[in-house]
């Protein structure tokens, strides 16, 4: 069998796999218009970064794009018919979503697998659908599975008690994105700040690890009650998790590129490839901008990732 085929072939397996362990965990498969129009991205103020998007214009003149995101979308249409959730919805979708990239060798077009969980917010819940990221893992036969959790509002406190522009905001994050301490030093050094939050926002690259040592080490830098809220909220979860301890890592310096998360936030990675294979988080905020109260908590994941990661665990003789 010649590699287009097989690659062809693993894709549909992958496929198969996610839609059937979404299906046995009770989620329904949904669909989105593959085009949008562009002022429903551009007035959610979480949006998809305006420049990622492919824009085209029908034959009226309105500007439309290829769907980037499929979170925003679902989350509009359930706004529709409930302003407020009274039950659990369950959805999960596999479709492609559009973005330009800065790197000019990736494609702008990619298949993407998710799950949108609506429901109040809890740590059983959360902890419920990091397992199903786990477990969906495993259904796809990696090994080395490694979810690493996060939480929004930790990170967000420690920020707010910064007098920093958007830029140095920016900036900040990215630094922390790379576990870059020499040159958060260097941000800090210009910020009239109290020292004991400068000290805090230093050690956020080194909060990673095995959940219980992290903790520790996280409530000896935790100034505010909401820090504080926020450590006992994902104790919480871990310990739900507690009988996959080998696959969990948490990491307070996980920012996500979607800034609609509110919340928990989680990334799954497998042996032998370097990037994060499945996203998600809590985005209990979101439906507000429809004028609703949709809290939620799902991932994504996109096939093509997968498959690369799959054939190149099978190359190393993984399986």
């Amino acid at each position: 069998m010649n590699s287009g085929l097989k690659e062809a072939e693993t894709f549909e397996q992958v496929i198969n796999t996610l839609s059937n362990s979404f299906s046995t965990y009770g989620f329904q498969r949904i669909t989105t218009l593959a085009f949008e129009r562009y002022d429903l991205y551009c007035k959610v103020t979480s949006s998809v970064n305006r420049k990622e998007m492919v824009k085209v214009i029908d034959p009226s003149g309105e500007v439309l794009v290829l769907r980037p995101d499929v979170t925003i979308p679902i989350t509009q249409e359930l706004s529709h018919a409930h302003r407020k959730l009274t039950s659990e919805h369950r959805f999960y979708y596999i479709q492609e979503v559009f973005r330009r990239s800065a790197d000019p060798t990736e494609k702008i077009e990619r298949t993407q697998a998710g799950i949108e969980y609506f429901c109040k917010r809890s740590p059983d819940v959360d902890a419920e659908t990091i397992f199903l990221a786990l477990e969906t893992m495993r259904d796809l036969k990696f090994n080395d599975i490694k979810i690493e959790i996060g939480h929004t509002a930790f990170f967000q406190e420690m920020m707010s008690q910064l007098p920093l522009t958007e830029l140095q905001s920016d900036q900040l994050k990215v630094c922390i994105q790379a576990k870059n301490s020499v040159e958060i030093g260097e941000l800090l050094s210009s910020v009239d700040a109290d020292d004991a939050v400068k000290h805090a926002i230093m050690q956020i690259p080194h909060l990673y690890g095995k959940p219980e040592e992290v903790l520790k080490r996280a409530e000896e830098i935790s100034t505010t009650s909401r820090m504080q809220e926020t450590l006992s909220y994902i104790k919480e979860v871990c310990s739900r998790l507690r009988d996959f301890d080998e696959h969990l890592v948490l990491d307070f310096g996980l920012i996500n590129r979607m800034d609609y998360y509110s919340g928990i936030l989680f990334q799954g990675y497998v042996g032998r490839f370097g990037k994060p294979v499945l996203m998600g988080g809590r985005y209990d905020q979101l439906g507000h901008e429809f004028g609703a109260d949709l809290p939620a908590i799902g991932f994504a994941c996109e096939i093509e990732s997968l498959v690369k990661a799959s054939d190149n665990q099978k190359q190393k003789g993984d399986v």
